[in-house]
C-alpha cells in the first residue's frame, strides 16, 4: 500500500496487477473496516480478498479475537462499517483462517502459517537476476525438454526400460499350453508298410522363455516371417512330444508337425506385449534391444568356474 494511494479508485487496475504477480496472499483484519471505494462500496481490502480468492491466489486470513481489547482508536465506530466488518470477518472465516490476540501471537502464528501454506502451496517465487543469468534460456530449456520425451519414447519403443506389462501379463517360467497338429501313420502289419490314421490334435506345456529361448535365434537370423518364426517351436514340440506318443500309440510314426495359427498368434503378440520382439516397418519379426539383452541372458554360455 505504500506504492499507491489505497482510497484511489483509478488506482484498482494496479492493485490487481500486483496481487497477479504475488504468490501468496494474507490479510490481517483488525477492528477497523479501512478506506472505502465509491464504486464498490467495499474497503479496498475487502476487495483485494475477494479478487485473490477469485483469481485462486492460496490465502489465508488472520483476525483479531476481540476486537474490544484494542484501543477505542483502533476499533471501527461507524454503524455501516462496523457491519460491513463483521460481514468482511464471516467472510474470511470460511476459508483458512487463524485468531490472534496479540502482536507476538500474530507474529508467530503468520510465520508458522505462511511455512504450512508454502508446503501445501508450492508456487514458483522470485529469482534474483544474477542467479537468473547462469540459467539456461528459455529456448534452451524446451529444447532439453522436447530432447527428453524423445528419448523416453524410443526407450518405450526400444524396450530398454524392460517389459512393464510384467507385473499382469504370463512371462518367464510360467506355463503356456500349446496346441498342435501332426499326421499319424500306423504300421500295417501285413505287409510292414504304414496307413495314415489322419490327423490328430494334442497340447504341450512350454515355459515363456523356452518358448522365446527357441523363437529368438530364428528371428535373430531374419526368419522372421509368420510361419518361418515359429517353424524352431514345432520342431522341438516333435522332439519333446515323441516319446509319450510313441508309447500312446505304438506301432505309430508322425510327421507334419504343425502348431495352431491361433496359438502362434498369441505367443507372437505376448512376446511384443513383454518387449521382446516387435514388427519393423516391412511388417517382419525382430528382436528389440531389450529381447536382444534378455536373449543374450538364456542363452549365454556362463563362464566356468570349474577349470
Amino acid at each position: 500500500m505504500e506504492l499507491f494511494p489505497a482510497a484511489n479508485d483509478s488506482q484498482w487496475d494496479w492493485i490487481k496487477k500486483v496481487i497477479d504477480e504475488s504468490d501468496y496472499y494474507i490479510v490481517i483484519i483488525g477492528g477497523r473496516y479501512g478506506s472505502v471505494s465509491k464504486e464498490s462500496g467495499l474497503s479496498y481490502t475487502e476487495m483485494e480478498y475477494r479478487y485473490a480468492v477469485e483469481t485462486e491466489k492460496p490465502v489465508i486470513g488472520f483476525l483479531v479475537e476481540d476486537a474490544s481489547q484494542l484501543p477505542h482508536k483502533l476499533v471501527e465506530q461507524q454503524p455501516g462499517k462496523v457491519k460491513k466488518l463483521e460481514a468482511f470477518r464471516d467472510l474470511v472465516k470460511n476459508r483458512l483462517c487463524k485468531f490472534y490476540n496479540s502482536p507476538v501471537d500474530l507474529g508467530a502464528k503468520v510465520s508458522r502459517s505462511l511455512t504450512q501454506l508454502r508446503k501445501q502451496y508450492p508456487r514458483s517465487g522470485w529469482v534474483r537476476a544474477d542467479v537468473l543469468a547462469a540459467l539456461p534460456s528459455p529456448d534452451e530449456l524446451l529444447r532439453l525438454k522436447s530432447e527428453n520425451e524423445d528419448l523416453r519414447r524410443r526407450l518405450e519403443s526400444y524396450g530398454l526400460e524392460g517389459p512393464k506389462s510384467r507385473e499382469f501379463l504370463a512371462s518367464g517360467s510360467d506355463t503356456y499350453q500349446i496346441d498342435f497338429v501332426f499326421t499319424r501313420s500306423e504300421k500295417f502289419e501285413a505287409t510292414g508298410g504304414f496307413r495314415s490314421k489322419g490327423s490328430q490334435w494334442e497340447k504341450i506345456g512350454m515355459s515363456w522363455d523356452d518358448i522365446f529361448a527357441l523363437l529368438g535365434p530364428s528371428i535373430l537370423r531374419n526368419n522372421n516371417s509368420y510361419w518361418n518364426a515359429a517353424q524352431p517351436l514345432a520342431s522341438r514340440i516333435e522332439y519333446l512330444s515323441g516319446a509319450v506318443l510313441t508309447e500312446a500309440y505304438p506301432n505309430s510314426k508322425f510327421s507334419n508337425f504343425r502348431i495352431s495359427s491361433d496359438c502362434i498368434d498369441t505367443i507372437l503378440l505376448q512376446l511384443r506385449a513383454l518387449k521382446l520382439i516387435e514388427l519393423d516397418d516391412d511388417k517382419s519379426w525382430q528382436l528389440t534391444a531389450y529381447g536382444d539383452n534378455y536373449l543374450v541372458s538364456l542363452l549365454g554360455v556362463p563362464k566356468s568356474t570349474n577349470p
